[in-house]
């Protein structure tokens, strides 16, 4: 798969779409550690990551409501791997009509801020994104992505995405003062997923090589720049 790696002048993010920052109590997003109670099962699958409140419905600005629900498409014998699951990114207008976008790997709840939604997707399938940057050094099956969709949201549309170390991230949440997006990433998928019954149906016994597992926070600049912190 080919990459494009860039020193952007202007954060993707913020350079493709024009973001207007404005902090709005309903834009910000769960960080990792939330929403980790009550169980939302549909088809076998889960309503968005860690279930529970963190798979309950997002609102935008025109009323529309966005969620997630992932299922499980390869054997529990294998490793997790960005065929292990499925996603898709469902959105539901005033007025009753449903779009949706569909990638494999597991997509976190969104996170909107105006005509933009942001979210994370582990265990990916890098050829789902346009990628425009990395700011990770592991190796692709061990990266997870923080992406942007513009909205409103349609079947053909493509994120933009960022790859970062960690095959397993949070929520983001936007910064809005500081012009940044905050993610928690690791390798350590059945720490992060805890309360995904559908992932710890199939994968609650794996264990990463804890010689090299790690886990990170990323603090993302709308300049380009980035902070990667070795949490353990």
């Amino acid at each position: 798969m080919k990459r494009l790696m860039t020193n952007f002048t202007v954060f993707v993010f913020a350079a493709l779409v024009g973001l207007t920052f404005t902090a709005r109590p309903d834009a910000q997003a769960m960080g990792p550690g939330m929403g980790m109670i009550g169980s939302m099962m549909t088809n076998g699958g889960s309503f968005g990551m860690m279930n529970g409140m963190a798979g309950s419905p997002v609102v935008g600005e025109d009323g529309t409501a966005y969620l997630v629900s992932y299922v499980p498409t390869s054997s529990a014998s294998q490793v997790p791997a960005s065929n292990s699951f499925e996603s898709k990114l469902i959105a539901v207008t005033p007025a009753g009509i449903i779009s949706s976008m569909t990638v494999n790997g597991i997509v976190s709840r969104p996170v909107v801020l105006g005509n933009n939604l942001f979210a994370s997707a582990s265990l990916p399938n890098f050829n789902d994104y346009t990628m425009f940057g990395s700011s990770g050094s592991n190796s692709l099956n061990n990266q997870s992505v923080c992406y942007l969709v513009q909205l409103p949201l349609t079947g053909s549309v493509k994120p933009i995405a960022v790859a970062m170390d960690g095959s397993y991230a949070s929520v983001p949440v936007i910064d809005s003062e500081r012009n940044r997006i905050i993610v928690t990433t690791t390798d350590f998928g059945n720490s992060m997923m805890s309360g995904s019954n559908t992932y710890n149906t199939m994968y609650g016994s794996y264990a990463a090589n804890t010689a090299t597992a790690k886990t990170y926070m990323y603090m993302i600049n709308f300049d380009g720049t980035f902070t990667k912190i070795t949490i353990q």
